[in-house]
């Protein structure tokens, strides 16, 4: 395959797959709500996930293509319901993740799932080489947890379940928006 090609071909992937990130993103925020934010994933511990102070939502049609969400917790806001209750996906999110010794916090673009703005737990080595040790396991750690829960979302999505989650989807949006 030329390069040309496998550049097309990359090109169509990333602007017509683009949504399985926004949609992502999306059924986090519902997991984690709908679960107290407890989240399980079978070879880590679970953990508590919960969008932080940034969220921005989007479409590609309406007068108002996004809504970008700042401050306290926007997750809860009337507005966010609103924009998702108008169609609107996850663009964009900050979250935190924490075990029952950690916290990170990052946000996730739902574009292309880049990490972003990732502040890592504290590390207490004090060597210099154990201290990058310790940052780069810690940067594994999320990146695989991400990874994880992104594989347990498309098994979902290409199921024949995800009816059935669309609809748990509907009903917490249904709700935010009554509220």
């Amino acid at each position: 395959m030329s390069n040309e090609l496998l550049h097309e071909g990359l090109c169509f992937l990333q602007t017509n797959r683009a949504f399985l990130g926004r949609e992502f993103l999306t059924w986090l925020w519902f997991k984690s709500e709908t679960q107290n934010h407890k989240i399980a994933i079978k070879q880590f511990e679970s953990f508590h996930l919960y969008i932080d102070d940034r969220i921005v939502l989007s479409s590609s049609s309406g007068s108002v293509r996004e809504n970008s969400l700042k401050g306290g917790t926007p997750a809860y806001a009337y507005e966010a319901g609103s924009a998702l209750g108008s169609g609107k996906l996850v663009h964009e999110a900050k979250f935190i993740l924490q075990d029952s010794e950690r916290q990170w916090s990052f946000s996730i673009l739902g574009e292309d799932l880049s990490l972003r703005t990732i502040r890592l737990p504290s590390v207490s080595e004090a060597d210099s080489k154990a201290h990058i040790s310790q940052r780069i396991l810690y940067t594994q750690v999320l990146t695989d947890l991400i990874d994880e829960l992104y594989k347990e979302y498309m098994k979902l999505r290409v199921s024949k379940n995800f009816s059935e989650e669309l609809s748990n989807i509907r009903l917490w949006i249904d709700n935010k928006v009554s509220i």
